[in-house]
């Protein structure tokens, strides 16, 4: 759900930059509706601004947080948390990173397809 000064990290693994954003990319109908990404259908996402939205692919899959995150908008803060929550080694190497700001997820999928949740931090 949206809440501002959170962001929530799921990482995962796709095939090629192209591949990830046609996973968290909604479309729309002839009518002007939206049809939800496959990334907000495998964690049951209602909707999130996708102008707060920053995702990353790697060339080569890697399990440091540190260096997965950074860049990121807001790294000085949220690479300290999310290490905290999930410690400085992953327990799988990924190649993709999302990252949703002002946006709190609350859903009880912690898997769903090549991604996975890994928590949410506060970054303001």
């Amino acid at each position: 759900m949206e809440r501002e000064g959170f962001v929530s990290l799921f990482i995962g693994n796709s095939i090629s930059y192209e591949e990830l954003q046609k996973y968290v990319s909604g479309n729309y109908t002839e009518d002007g509706d939206t049809i939800p990404s496959q990334f907000e259908k495998d964690f049951g996402i209602d909707h999130y601004d996708d102008d707060f939205r920053e995702v990353e692919f790697y060339s080569e899959s890697l399990d440091d947080l540190r260096i997965l995150l950074e860049g990121f908008s807001y790294d000085e803060k949220i690479v300290p948390e999310f290490i905290d929550i999930c410690g400085d080694r992953l327990d799988q190497k990924v190649n993709s990173v999302i990252l949703l700001y002002d946006f709190q997820y609350i859903g009880n999928i912690a898997r769903a397809s090549q991604f996975q949740f890994l928590g949410t931090v506060q970054y303001k």
